[in-house]
């Protein structure tokens, strides 16, 4: 019984370490391709019509939470960092306002995953601008 052990252990030894090693190294690369997640906060910017002004928007940034390995997302956060989004409201004329914040306009660098963005949309009070006063024109 003890030599078909050692048998069984010895016979193809070179194989059995071979193999053994690649299924080391693929448990290991494995391991370390965890995706790290990152939230960053990024400013937005309503774009309006000209004679027209945003005096109210619930909020001026968004929170965007991705994920990815972890070389991408120090990208994303070297990157982000003059990062702001530009929406052009211009169309949509004076009152009460929802923007929806488009995914496509958060630039991410290959790799990196955006798994949400809150608040998904916001709401905006546009005005007319009013004009410079009778007396104001005369004084010009």
């Amino acid at each position: 019984m003890k030599r078909r052990w050692s048998n069984m252990l010895t016979e193809n030894f070179s194989y059995k370490v071979v193999a053994l090693f690649i299924s080391l190294i693929l448990w290991l690369t494995i391991l370390g391709r965890r995706d790290f997640v990152l939230s960053k906060n990024i400013d937005i910017e309503l774009v309006t019509a000209p004679g027209t002004h945003v005096v109210a928007q619930t909020t001026d940034h968004i929170k965007v939470k991705v994920s990815g390995p972890r070389s991408a997302l120090k990208k994303f956060l070297e990157s982000s960092l003059s990062q702001s989004i530009s929406l052009d409201i211009s169309q949509r004329g004076e009152g009460v306002v929802y923007v929806d914040i488009p995914l496509n306009k958060i630039e991410v660098p290959i790799g990196v995953r955006i798994l949400g963005v809150r608040p998904n949309q916001i709401q905006a009070e546009v005005v007319k601008v009013k004009g410079p006063t009778h007396d104001e024109q005369k004084g010009q």
